[in-house]
């Protein structure tokens, strides 16, 4: 799903959807709810309205973030946080967060 409010990026190694729903379960301040979708990956919707929707692909790299109403410092923050959530950098357009 690529779209232009999408912002796209990747994982530096390869994680399962199972691994990525069970850190986000145990992070304390990032809750909301994932979704599996199928072929699709897998989507988690945050319980505050202050971070964007979470497509994360099936393929266990790639992850698309609905960037609509977002500037890029509240991004670049998500990132940053997300990376050391999910033990893992996530690397896109010349970014490097962990």
């Amino acid at each position: 799903m690529i779209c232009a409010s999408c912002k796209s990026v990747e994982f530096e190694k390869e994680l399962t959807l199972d691994e990525i729903e069970d850190k986000l379960k145990d992070a304390e301040d990032i809750e909301g709810t994932f979704n599996r979708l199928g072929e699709r990956g897998a989507r988690f919707v945050p319980d505050s309205w202050e971070m964007p929707t979470l497509y994360f692909a099936q393929d266990g790299r790639t992850l698309e973030i609905m960037t609509k109403d977002f500037d890029i410092g509240q991004i670049d923050e998500l990132l940053f946080h997300l990376a050391r959530v999910l033990d893992c950098k996530i690397l896109g357009d010349h970014l490097e967060h962990y």
